[in-house]
C-alpha cells in the first residue's frame, strides 16, 4: 500500500496539461533603408554599419503575448523562446555591386539605438555571423549563422522590438546600396495549466 502512494506521488506532476506550439522556421524580413532607396555609401571600408547615420536599426515584433520569456494568461503560465537559427543579407539592386570584398560580418542584438557594439563594454550579443574564410566568398547575399541565441530576451516588453546592429571588416559594395535583412528562427511557445 505504501508504495503505491509513492507512485502515485510521483506520477502525479506527469498528469498535468499543457498546450505546445513549435515552428522550427519563423521568417522575419527588414528593409535597412526602409524602402527602394539607396542609403548606404559605395566603396567604403567597413567597420560599425550605420544606418542612415544611426548605429542600429530596430525590427518591431508586435505587441504579442508570445513574445515575453514568461507571462500569464488566465490560469495558465505561457513560457517562450525564439532561438536564431541563422540570418540573411541580400542586396535589393545587383547595381550596386556585391559583397565579394566583405570578410566578415556580424548581427548583434544592442541594449539601445545609440550602442556602439566595437566599444569595451557595450553588452552587446553576437545572434549571427559571416567569415568568408569559414562560409566562402559571398555574392549578392550573405547567409549568416546563427548562434542560438534566444532573442525573448532582447525584445523590449514597452516597444516589442530588437535593436540590432551590424559590425563588419573588409570594404562594402562599390556604389551605393540598400539590402533586405531576413532572420529565421525556431518559436517554441509552452502554456502550463494548474
Amino acid at each position: 500500500m505504501r508504495n503505491l502512494k509513492i507512485i502515485a506521488l510521483l506520477l502525479l506532476p506527469l498528469l498535468g496539461c499543457f498546450a505546445q506550439i513549435e515552428d522550427q522556421s519563423v521568417a522575419l524580413s527588414h528593409n535597412l533603408c526602409g524602402g527602394a532607396t539607396n542609403c548606404m555609401p559605395g566603396a567604403l571600408p567597413l567597420g560599425l554599419i550605420q544606418i542612415s547615420g544611426q548605429n542600429t536599426f530596430t525590427v518591431n515584433f508586435g505587441d504579442q503575448p508570445l513574445l515575453q520569456p514568461s507571462s500569464s494568461l488566465g490560469p495558465a503560465t505561457l513560457n517562450t523562446s525564439l532561438i536564431l537559427n541563422g540570418a540573411g543579407v541580400r542586396l535589393q539592386s545587383s547595381a550596386s555591386g556585391d559583397f565579394k570584398n566583405v570578410a566578415t560580418i556580424s548581427l548583434l542584438a544592442a541594449p539601445a539605438a545609440t550602442t556602439d557594439c566595437s566599444a569595451s563594454g557595450s553588452n552587446c550579443t553576437v545572434l549571427a555571423d559571416y567569415d568568408r574564410n569559414r562560409d566562402g566568398t559571398a555574392d549578392q547575399s550573405i547567409a549568416l549563422r546563427g548562434h542560438d541565441v534566444d532573442l525573448i530576451s532582447y525584445i523590449s516588453t514597452t516597444s516589442h522590438s530588437v535593436q540590432l546592429q551590424f559590425q563588419a571588416t573588409g570594404t562594402g559594395p562599390g556604389n551605393t546600396w540598400n539590402a533586405d535583412v531576413s532572420m529565421d528562427m525556431a518559436l517554441k511557445a509552452r502554456a502550463n495549466f494548474p
